[in-house]
């Protein structure tokens, strides 16, 4: 069982769009869009999300903190001996979400605890998970120009997941599913070769995943 709960998800989605309500109106204040560029406006609210999921933490764990100071963990729960990484991202625009991290640190530390919100483009729905223990081997390797950075290997890295908000759907089984219940059903022998070209397909691919996020506002 996740020492991150859904209510500790929950309580702190709300303290972080509480906050980014008053951001956005600041920015309107300022003939600026908050929502114009959503890479930035998750940078600026990458702190909330370790503050208040550290103070949320802390009910539970007294001890839990976080600092925001550069080079030290996002949040850090002395009880639990656990470092816990936050992430904060939103969809890409081929549909995609990414899940990044550093992989530097990563291998120093040989694995971490990490906490990924996904939010939509307004702010008002979310998906929350947590992942324990990832390493290295759940995340590609580092590649020409990324400064760094790696991409989880979704296929790998789910099976350590905790979903807290929302749901991931595992798209490899709904469409085995769905290939199955046709063939049950006579199909021609044309239609029957091309399902089940597509169920070895679904067979040999690594599993993939999409994501549906909870609207909590």
């Amino acid at each position: 069982m996740s020492y991150v709960t859904r209510e500790i998800a929950l309580a702190s989605l709300k303290r972080m769009t509480d906050f980014h309500k008053e951001l956005a109106d600041l920015y309107n204040s300022h003939e600026m869009d908050l929502l114009q560029d959503l890479g930035r406006r998750n940078i600026l609210m990458s702190s909330s999300q370790e503050k208040y999921f550290a103070k949320e933490l802390a009910k539970k764990f007294p001890e839990a903190s976080s600092d925001g100071k550069s080079g030290r963990p996002d949040i850090i729960i002395p009880e639990l001996n656990k470092e816990l990484e936050c992430k904060l991202t939103s969809r890409h625009r081929s549909g995609s979400w990414g899940f990044h991290t550093d992989y530097a640190t990563l291998r120093a530390k040989t694995s971490l605890d990490y906490l990924y919100v996904l939010a939509s483009g307004d702010f008002e729905s979310f998906a929350v998970l947590h992942f324990e223990d990832l390493t290295v081997d759940e995340f590609r390797p580092v590649s020409p120009g990324s400064r760094g950075k790696v991409a989880m290997y979704k296929h790998r890295g789910m099976s350590k997941c905790n979903v807290l908000v929302g749901e991931a759907k595992d798209i490899s089984a709904e469409q085995l599913g769905k290939i199955r219940t046709r063939l049950a059903n006579n199909p021609t022998p044309a239609k029957k070769r091309k399902l089940l070209t597509s169920k070895q397909y679904w067979e040999q691919q690594p599993t993939k995943y999409s994501f549906v996020l909870e609207k909590i506002c």
